[in-house]
This record gives C-alpha cells, sequence and structure tokens, in this order.
C-alpha cells in the first residue's frame, strides 16, 4: 500500500530530477526579459517546461517503459538508435557532466574568486563521489532525495523567491521588444520552456520512477500508473511554483544590474539581499539541484547499459558512467557541448511526437502505418534542422529551409509531421467507430 506521505515523498523525488542547473537559469532570464509581461510569458514557460514533461513520464507509466517501449511500432533498429542516441546524449556525453561543471561555476567559484583546473578536478571529483554513493541505494532514492534532499531545495529557493518579492532590488522594466505584447511574451516563454529539453528526460527519469515502486512492492500497471499520477501532479505543482519565484526575482532585480544573464541574476540578488549568507543558499540550491539531476541520469544510464549485456551489474555500470562523466567534465564538455546541443534539438521533435502517438495509440488498428510515417517525417525534419545548426547545408538549400514556416522557433516540423500524421491516419483506421463499422459490414 503506498500511502500518501510516500506519494509526496515520490512527488518531491520527481521535482528533484527534473530540477537541473538549466531550470535554475532560464526562469530568471525570462522574467528580466519579459518585464511586465512576466505573466504570459510564465505561462507560456510553464505549458512546455512542465506540462510536456508531465505528460512524458505518464506516457512511461501507461506503457510501462521508456523510449525504447514507446518506439516499439517502429522497425527495431530505429527504436535501438533512437534510445541509444537519448540515453548517450543526455547521459555521459552531456546531461551528466554539466551538472557538475554549472555546480562548480555557480556554486563553488563565486567563494574561490578565480577558476582552476586543480579546483575543477577536486570539485568534480567529490560532486560524483556523492552521485556514486546515491546511486549504489537505488532502493533509498525515495528517501534520500524525496524525504530530505528536494525539502532542503525547496527551502532554499523559497527565500530567494519570497525574499525578491517583499523586498525587490529595482522597479519592474519595460517588456523587451520580442515581448511587447501578450501574445509574443507567451510565445517566448513557450520556447524557452522547450529548449529546457526536460521532455527528454522524462523519458529516463520515469523508468528510475518506475523501478523504485517496483522497489517499494508497486507491480501492477495501473496501481503504477495512478501513484505516478498523483506524485506527477505535485511535482509539477512543485516546479511551477518555483519557476515563478525565480522568474520574480530576474523581473525585480534586473533593472538593479542591467544584465539578463541567469547566474549573474541570481548571484547579484543573493549577495545584495544576504550578502555571504544569501551566496551559500544559492549555492546549496544550485548543489541539491544539479546532485538529484546527475543521480537520476547516472542510474538511467547504468540500467540502460544492464539491458544491453546481462553481464553488467549494477554497481559496474554506475562506476563506469560517473567515470565517464567525471573525465568528460574535466577535459571535453565545452567540444561536446557544440555537437550535443544539435543532437537533442534532433532528439526533442522525436520524443514530443512520441508522447503524443503514446496516448492515442489504442486508436490505431494499424500502428506501424502512423508511427513510421508521422515518425519518418519527424526524424527528416529534425535532422535537416540539426543540420542547419551546424551550418552543414549548402546554401542553395539552406536559404530554401529558412524560409519553412515556424523555422526561427525550431518547430519547422510541426506542419509536415500534422500533415503526415492526417493521412496516415486515415490509412490506419485512427477512428475507433470506422473500425466498428468496418467489422459489422
Amino acid at each position: 500500500m503506498f500511502k500518501t506521505k510516500d506519494t509526496f515523498a515520490l512527488g518531491f523525488m520527481i521535482f528533484a530530477l527534473f530540477f537541473g542547473a538549466g531550470n535554475l537559469i532560464f526562469p530568471p532570464e525570462l522574467g528580466a526579459l519579459a518585464g511586465s509581461q512576466f505573466l504570459p510569458a510564465i505561462l507560456g514557460f510553464i505549458v512546455t517546461g512542465v506540462g510536456l514533461p508531465l505528460l512524458g513520464l505518464l506516457a512511461v507509466a501507461s506503457i510501462g517503459g521508456g523510449i525504447k517501449t514507446l518506439a516499439a511500432p517502429l522497425p527495431r533498429f530505429v527504436g535501438a538508435a533512437l534510445t541509444f542516441a537519448l540515453y548517450v546524449a543526455i547521459g555521459p556525453f552531456f546531461g551528466i557532466p554539466r551538472t557538475s561543471v554549472v555546480t562548480y561555476e555557480l556554486g563553488v567559484v563565486p567563494f574561490l574568486g578565480a577558476p582552476s583546473q586543480m579546483t575543477l578536478v577536486i570539485s568534480s571529483s567529490l560532486f560524483f563521489l556523492a552521485t556514486l554513493y546515491l546511486v549504489l541505494r537505488p532502493g533509498k532514492l525515495l528517501e534520500i532525495i524525496g524525504r530530505f534532499i528536494t525539502p532542503l531545495l525547496l527551502i532554499a529557493l523559497a527565500a530567494l523567491s519570497i525574499s525578491s518579492i517583499i523586498s525587490p532590488l529595482s522597479s519592474v522594466a519595460s517588456p523587451n521588444e520580442a515581448y511587447e505584447t501578450t501574445g509574443q511574451a507567451f510565445i517566448q516563454g513557450f520556447l524557452q520552456g522547450y529548449l529546457t529539453l526536460d521532455a527528454l528526460g522524462a523519458l529516463v527519469f520515469g523508468v528510475v520512477v518506475l523501478h523504485t515502486l517496483k522497489s517499494r512492492g508497486v507491480h501492477e500497471r495501473k496501481a503504477q500508473f495512478k501513484v505516478v499520477t498523483r506524485a506527477g501532479i505535485i511535482a509539477a505543482t512543485a516546479l511551477t511554483l518555483v519557476y515563478v519565484g525565480l522568474g520574480m526575482i530576474g523581473r525585480n532585480t534586473f533593472a538593479a544590474i542591467g544584465k539578463v544573464d541567469g547566474p549573474a541574476l541570481l548571484q547579484h540578488y543573493a549577495n545584495t539581499a544576504f550578502g555571504s549568507i544569501g551566496l551559500a543558499v544559492l549555492g546549496l540550491a544550485i548543489l541539491l539541484a544539479c546532485l538529484t539531476t546527475s543521480v537520476g541520469l547516472v542510474t538511467a544510464f547504468a540500467e540502460y547499459m544492464m539491458t544491453i549485456s546481462n553481464r553488467v551489474s549494477l554497481k559496474a555500470a554506475s562506476v563506469f558512467t560517473t567515470a565517464l562523466g567525471l573525465t568528460v567534465s574535466i577535459v571535453g564538455l565545452q567540444t561536446l557541448l557544440s555537437i550535443a546541443v544539435p543532437v537533442l534539438m534532433f532528439l526533442y521533435p522525436i520524443v514530443i511526437v512520441l508522447i503524443a502517438l503514446t496516448f492515442i495509440r489504442h486508436l490505431f488498428r494499424r500502428k506501424s502505418v502512423v508511427y513510421q510515417s508521422t515518425l519518418g517525417v519527424t526524424i527528416f525534419f529534425s535532422f535537416c534542422s540539426a543540420l542547419n545548426q551546424l551550418s552543414l547545408f549548402p546554401g542553395n538549400l539552406k536559404t530554401f529551409y529558412q524560409s519553412l514556416p515556424l523555422v526561427d522557433q525550431s518547430l519547422e516540423w510541426l506542419f509536415p509531421t500534422l500533415i503526415a500524421f492526417g493521412i496516415s491516419s486515415w490509412f490506419g483506421h485512427v477512428s475507433s467507430a470506422s473500425i466498428t463499422q468496418k467489422r459489422a459490414s
């Protein structure tokens, strides 16, 4: 029996897994840019920064697996390739090392005065030792993260956010030209939430959540979905409140420093309002946010390695993953970032479409027709988007591609995907009523 207090603990655990360094930085920048148009901008951010990850989590719970299960109607090699690309991109070659580097740059460097390679090595080593300690205790993730780490994180963030509302450092500035109207502000917030890439993490963290439930004796699919729904709503509520609070810090601080840089806004407010204590609280919040995300990503990638080879133990996979993350964070993160971002942007539309199809899959009589046609178009345009970002398009093709609708918003895949879905749905008999009539006749 999963008790109410366990559901809240699981909700806090989900919040902590999603809430990483990028989630700390984007809302203050949005608040600074939106100014007096903050409300529509933050609403747009919540739609994609909270709504999409929640839907991804529920999709995993409804089908009982991550991206490999969601992509089952596709050819096997396509599903395997997508799974590999997702885990590698947000795992040891991007997401995991980034948590350590951001912790160092925003939580450690302000107290050092100047960064150095030696302090980076020490900081990253300690960070990944803490990560490995938590990863090797999977049965206690709920207690350690959900009952201890997340409440500390929420307290630290609440202290900063509430203080900025009560004692703002500046008056609210006029919105940036891209945020001047309500519609523009909403779209910009929507795009900022889209770029958090948390919908990708949902397919990884959802598997971690399911394993946590199984370790607590919840094995039946319907029971899992019910618990994840309740816990997911708790996590979404906490994320929404935190995003609004962080956005208010940027909104109420921007005019005092004239910068829209998220870390600068947070550090300036914390230092001005609370001095060294404020910087310490901010450093604690950054450490906890990055540590919990790192734990989730390492756990997910280690379990993925175990699905590839039965000979790999959880301990060995976890040690290998943390060691690789440590190495990349020290010697190669910046180079990989230039490659990883286009890869992530390639994967994001595919994941969105997979999540959407998962909720309506029961309507399809011929799933393979709908999945392969719709996702085939999505994959093509996402691949073109990655080439465009890497500047690998020839001149004439680039000019044509940049003339497509919504290309400036990285949503050029949307209309072609909808068209492909409409055509393939007709061939795949999407209407359950028409299926019934055909059978009767």
